[in-house]
């Protein structure tokens, strides 16, 4: 079988997870093949949909896999291009190319609101938020939470996060998003037992296991320097990750759990983890999970 690798062609993105995909792929007896997403050629006419790629300056190839990876889309700088590289990849599933994971279940968990919005119906604990495009509203939820924490919806890696006690100095952030025409994302802080949080990775319907990022400070980001610890995880835990992982349509995902003096929260669902801090913690290496899972996919 040939494997596709979704990604873009324009940068070299967790480039240690793709060489762990290719790797697990190459020793399964199949084929891994990059699918840039930005490179691709939709055409559409009588016959269907044919999608190409170019892969050099005078090569172009078709886009013929047996199923595929969704790694990431890439930096998008525009709406209209957001859209282009979705529909690529919704392109590829409509062509009858099983993709994990799939477009429409990878776009509502990447979006912190959303996701949110469907775990909280789900009676899944996720921390108070409050998301707004006005100031006023944010303010109002910074006084109202005492202590609050900022977020961007599409942020990653805890970069561009603001802790906040204050909330005209919030506002002075919430100016600044406002000039972008970003919308504002507003987070009750938690404190965390252990000075840190779990994530827990699920392939299928299956906890692979799950590591605890001992933070530096009070965030727990492995590329904020947090430290990655073998975790042992309870029932509750695992059930916690399976439930979110289902709730959001996921095929594989890293669930990141806080525990607090009120229970469990889950803090975030990723549906294109990085998986390195993981891997060095727990001895797992999660690519051979995801691409046996994708195989037994592609031949139902």
């Amino acid at each position: 079988m040939d494997i596709g690798l979704i990604r873009p062609y324009e940068v070299e993105y967790n480039n240690r997870d793709i060489v762990d995909l290719e790797e697990a792929i190459s020793a399964l007896g199949h084929k891994p093949r990059n699918v840039y997403v930005d490179n691709m050629g939709i055409r559409i006419g009588k016959g269907g949909i044919k999608l190409t790629q170019i892969v050099s300056r005078d090569k172009r190839e078709d886009v013929d896999v047996d199923g595929a990876v969704l790694r990431h889309l890439g930096f998008i700088k525009d709406f209209e291009q957001f859209g282009s590289r979705l529909w690529s990849v919704r392109a590829m599933e409509e062509n009858g190319i099983p993709v994990i994971n799939s477009l429409n279940s990878w776009l509502c968990a990447s979006d912190k609101l959303y996701s949110f919005i469907l775990l909280s119906k789900k009676g899944i604990l996720v921390p108070e938020t409050e998301s707004s495009e006005n100031m006023f509203v944010a303010y109002n939820a910074v006084k109202d939470f005492k202590e609050a924490v900022i977020k961007q919806l599409r942020g990653a890696m805890g970069f561009g996060v603001f802790r906040v006690n204050d909330a005209d100095v919030a506002m002075h952030i919430f100016s600044y998003f406002t000039n972008l025409s970003k919308p504002m994302y507003v987070q009750k802080f938690l404190e965390k037992k252990g000075g840190g949080d779990y994530r827990i990775i699920v392939v299928g319907d299956q906890v692979i296991g799950g590591e605890f990022r001992k933070g530096v400070d009070w965030k727990s980001n492995i590329a904020q320097g947090a430290t990655p610890l073998p975790a042992k995880l309870n029932a509750e835990m695992k059930e916690i990750a399976l439930k979110t992982t289902e709730a959001l349509g996921l095929e594989y995902a890293g669930i990141d759990i806080a525990e607090t003096k009120d229970g469990y929260y889950v803090l975030e669902a990723n549906p294109t983890i990085s998986w390195q801090g993981f891997k060095q913690a727990t001895k797992i290496n999660p690519a051979g999970h995801i691409v046996k899972h994708l195989i037994t996919k592609i031949k139902k």
